[in-house]
C-alpha cells in the first residue's frame, strides 16, 4: 500500500488512525499561525503595540508561509520525513521560547516571519502525506477538504483556548500552551513515521534560491504597504512609498527569474488558462469579502460588551457552519463532479443571505441567539466555497505545472486578505465620516430632538441623586457615545450593503458562466453527430 512509504508497520495497519493523527500534526503546526488573532488586546498590552502592529505580525507571518511554500514542496521530497518534521517542531518551539521574553517590536515580528516558515514547512508536508492516505478517486476532494477545514477553522479553535487561558492567567501562558501543542506534534510524528521512510530521494535541482529571497523581501514589503498604508495616507508618507516601490521592483525581478529559468518556484503558464484566472478572481472575491465577520465579532465586544471568552465561544457556529458544508461539499463531489457549480452558486448565495441578514437585522441590543445565525451562515457558505474554488483551480491545470496550481491560489488568498484590511478600514473611515456629519446637524443646541433627549438623560441621572451640574455634563457624555455607536453600526449595514451586492453581482455572473458552458457543450454535441 502507498501509505507504507511514510508509516511504520504497526501505524500502516490502522490507516484511519494515522489519518487522525495527520490531522492533528497538521493543527498543531497551523494553530502556531492565528493564536492571537481574535485576542489582540493582550498582544497589544504585552509588546506596547498599536492595532495595526498586531495585524502586520499576523500578516507577515502569512509572508513567511507564502515566500517558503514552493521550496517546501521541494524539500519534503529530499530529506528524512520524520527527522525533517522533528527538525522543524524544534524550531518551532525554540521561536516560541523567544517570543516568552521578546518585547521588542521590529524582533516580535522577525519571530513571527519565521513562525509562519515552520507553520508552512509542517502543514505543506502533511498534505503530501496525507494525500498518499487516501485511495485516488478520492485524493483530491477528500485531501484538499481535510486540509483546507483545518486552515478554515484553526483561527476560531486556538481562540477558543487562547481567550480561556488569557481570563485565568498572564498572556504569556499562551505561549506555553503552543510549546504543549508542538511537544504532542513531536510525539506523533515519532510513533507513526518510519525512521527511514522507504523512498528514494528527489535531487534538489537547481532551487531557486535567490527567487526565494526575493519574493520573502517582496512579501514583506507588500505586507507593510497594506497594513500601514491606510494609516499613513499611504504615498504621502516617505516610509510607504519606499516600501512601494521596492515591493514592486522585487516582485517584477521574481516575476522575470520565474518566466527564464528552466526550473522555476511556480510555472507562469498557468496564467494561460482562462478558467484558472476566473477561479483565482472568485478566491480573491471570496477572501477579500469573507473578513466581514471580524465585524461582527467587534460589534460584539465593543457594542454588546462580549469578552473575549463570549466571542470566540459564538465562532463554535461558525466552525459547526464550516464542517457541515465540507461534509455536504465531500459529499456532492464525491458522487458527481459536475455537482461543482452548484455548489458554488450556493456558496455566494449563502454568502448572501448572510451580508443582508446583517444588513436588515444589525442593533444596538442583538442577543446571542440571534447573532448565532450570521456567524454560522458565514462559516457555512466558507465551507461551500472555499474548497470548491480550489479545485476549479487546481483542475484548471494540467498536471505538469504540479503544485503551481495550490501555490498561486495561496498566494490569492494572502493578496486577498491584505487588500480586504486595507480596503474594510478605508470604508469604516469613510462611512462612519459620512454619518458622523449628518449626525453634527441633529446635535446643533436648540435641536428639539437633542433637547429632548438631554433633559430625559438628566432626569433620570437626577433620580439616582446627582447633581444637576453633574448630569448635565453626564447626559452630554452619553448621547456623544451613543451617537459614536450609531455611526458605527450604519457604517456596518453600509459595509454589508456593499458586499450583499457584490455577491449578487458576482451570483448573477456564475449564471451566465454556467449558461454559456452549457450552451458550448450542447453545440460541440450537435456538431460531433
Amino acid at each position: 500500500m502507498p501509505q507504507t512509504v511514510y508509516f511504520n508497520d504497526l501505524a500502516s495497519r490502522h490507516i484511519g488512525l494515522v489519518r487522525v493523527s495527520l490531522v492533528l500534526i497538521l493543527f498543531t503546526a497551523i494553530a502556531q499561525f492565528p493564536v492571537f488573532a481574535l485576542i489582540q488586546a493582550h498582544v497589544i498590552s504585552f509588546n506596547g503595540a498599536q492595532p495595526e502592529d498586531v495585524s502586520f505580525a499576523l500578516q507577515i507571518a502569512y509572508a513567511g508561509i507564502i515566500s517558503i511554500l514552493p521550496i517546501q514542496f521541494r524539500l519534503v521530497k529530499y530529506f528524512n520525513t520524520r527527522s525533517y518534521l522533528l527538525i522543524v517542531f524544534f524550531a518551532g518551539i525554540l521561536l516560541n521560547i523567544g517570543c516568552l521574553f521578546v518585547h521588542d517590536f521590529v524582533l516580535f515580528s522577525i519571530l513571527r516571519f519565521l513562525t509562519g516558515i515552520v507553520t508552512c514547512m509542517i502543514a505543506g508536508c502533511m498534505l503530501i502525506v496525507l494525500f498518499t492516505t487516501l485511495p485516488e478517486p478520492k485524493k483530491m476532494i477528500v485531501g484538499i477538504s481535510l486540509f483546507f477545514s483545518v486552515v478554515l477553522t484553526s483561527g476560531l479553535i486556538v481562540g477558543i483556548g487562547a481567550s480561556r487561558v488569557v481570563s485565568a492567567t498572564d498572556w504569556i501562558a499562551i505561549y506555553y500552551g503552543m510549546i504543549g501543542l508542538q511537544v504532542i506534534g513531536i510525539l506523533l510524528c515519532v510513533l507513526i513515521f518510519r525512521s527511514r521512510p522507504a523512498i528514494k530521494p528527489y535531487p534538489l535541482y537547481q532551487l531557486d534560491w535567490i527567487g526565494t529571497i526575493l519574493f520573502m523581501f517582496g512579501a514583506a514589503a507588500v505586507t507593510f504597504v497594506m497594513i500601514y498604508g491606510p494609516r499613513r495616507y499611504w504615498l504621502a508618507d516617505p516610509s510607504i512609498r519606499y516600501a512601494a516601490i521596492f515591493s514592486v521592483l522585487v516582485l517584477i525581478l521574481f516575476l522575470y527569474r520565474q518566466a527564464t529559468l528552466k526550473r522555476p518556484l511556480i510555472d507562469l503558464g498557468a496564467f494561460r488558462s482562462g478558467k484558472f484566472i476566473f477561479g483565482l478572481l472568485l478566491l480573491l472575491i471570496f477572501f477579500g469579502i469573507k473578513d466581514s465577520i471580524n465585524f461582527i465579532y467587534g460589534y460584539s465586544a465593543s457594542v454588546l460588551g462580549w469578552s473575549s471568552k463570549d466571542v470566540t465561544n459564538s465562532g463554535l457556529f461558525n466552525i459547526a457552519g464550516v464542517i457541515l458544508a465540507t461534509f455536504i461539499v465531500v459529499k456532492a463531489m464525491l458522487a458527481n463532479k459536475k455537482n461543482l457549480p452548484i455548489l458554488l452558486l450556493a456558496g455566494f448565495a449563502v454568502m448572501f443571505i448572510y451580508h443582508v441578514w446583517v444588513y436588515l437585522h444589525l442593533t444596538p441590543d442583538l442577543s446571542l441567539r440571534e447573532l448565532y445565525i450570521p456567524i454560522f451562515l458565514q462559516g457555512f457558505a466558507s465551507g461551500l466555497l472555499f474548497v470548491p474554488i480550489l479545485i476549479f483551480c487546481t483542475v484548471s491545470l494540467p498536471q505538469s505545472t504540479g503544485m503551481t496550481g495550490i501555490i498561486i491560489c495561496t498566494y490569492a488568498r494572502f493578496i486577498a486578505t491584505l487588500n480586504s484590511t486595507a480596503g474594510f478600514y478605508e470604508m469604516q473611515l469613510h462611512f462612519n465620516q459620512l454619518y458622523k456629519e449628518s449626525f453634527l446637524g441633529k446635535l446643533a443646541p436648540g435641536n428639539e430632538i437633542l433637547s429632548q433627549r438631554q433633559e430625559l438623560y438628566k432626569g433620570f441621572l437626577m433620580s439616582k441623586g446627582i447633581y444637576s451640574s453633574d448630569a448635565i455634563g453626564i447626559s452630554n457624555i452619553v448621547i456623544a457615545k451613543s451617537t459614536g455607536i450609531q455611526s458605527q453600526l450604519l457604517t456596518i449595514r453600509a459595509i454589508f450593503l456593499v458586499a450583499a451586492i457584490m455577491m449578487a453581482v458576482i451570483f448573477v455572473i456564475l449564471v451566465l458562466f454556467a449558461v454559456i458552458n452549457k450552451i458550448k457543450a450542447s453545440r460541440e454535441s450537435v456538431s460531433a453527430k
